[in-house]
C-alpha cells in the first residue's frame, strides 16, 4: 500500500464489548470518503478479548488496518504516540474506541 491520505488512530483498553459495533461504523464511513486511509489500533495492554479481536479484524481488513499490541497497559497517551509513530498519512486523526465520537463526523 503507497501512502494513505488518513490514518486514523484508536487506542483500545478492554473494550471487547464495542470493538464489532466500532468496526461496523468505522469502515464504512473511510469507505464511503474515497481517500485511501489505514487505521491503526494501539491495543494498550488489554486484560479482556481485546487483542484476539483486533487480530481478527486485522485478518479480515489486512489492506487498511495496522495492530499495535502492548504488552502491559502504559496509558492513553502513550497509545496515541505509538500510533502516530507508525502513522503515514497525510492526515493524522484520533478516536475514541467506545464510539463517543462518531465514526461518520470524520
Amino acid at each position: 500500500m503507497g501512502k494513505p491520505a488518513i490514518s486514523v488512530v484508536i487506542p483500545v483498553f478492554n473494550e471487547e464489548a464495542g470493538l464489532a459495533a466500532l468496526f461496523d461504523r468505522l469502515y464504512p464511513a473511510l469507505d464511503a470518503l474515497g481517500e485511501t486511509y489505514e487505521i491503526i489500533f494501539v491495543n494498550d495492554g488489554s486484560r479482556d478479548r481485546s487483542a484476539a479481536i483486533l487480530r481478527e479484524q486485522f485478518q479480515a481488513r489486512p489492506d487498511v488496518t495496522r495492530v499495535i499490541l502492548f504488552a502491559v497497559n502504559a496509558g492513553q497517551h502513550m497509545a496515541i504516540l505509538a500510533g502516530f509513530e507508525h502513522a503515514h498519512g497525510e492526515i493524522v486523526i484520533t478516536l475514541d474506541a467506545d464510539l463517543q465520537n462518531p465514526p461518520e463526523e470524520i
